[in-house]
């Protein structure tokens, strides 16, 4: 996939919606930039996590984030951008 960038007065560019779409780019989505000779390569960063920590019973315990969660809408959202993936919208 191709496409044909122009950067604007203050230095940025736009990536068209079907590269956001096919990455699954979100707001405050992380790149990483690397420049390579004359080139530049932007990698997709995992999103940063709340640390975890083991529970004396052995399990995987979310510590506290300091923002509020929603694990069904989490679910839902992720369940959304699954199926905009298999049918390419």
């Amino acid at each position: 996939m191709t496409h044909a960038l122009t950067v604007d007065k203050t230095g940025r560019v736009l990536l068209p919606s079907a590269v956001r779409r096919r990455l699954n780019l979100q707001p405050g989505s992380r790149l990483a930039l690397e420049l390579l000779a004359e080139r530049i390569e932007l990698t997709v960063l995992p999103p940063e996590s709340a640390p975890t920590t083991l529970s004396p019973t052995g399990r995987r315990v979310l510590g506290a984030s300091g923002t509020p969660s929603d694990a069904a809408q989490a679910v839902r959202d992720e369940r959304a951008a699954q199926a905009r993936g298999r049918t390419g919208r």
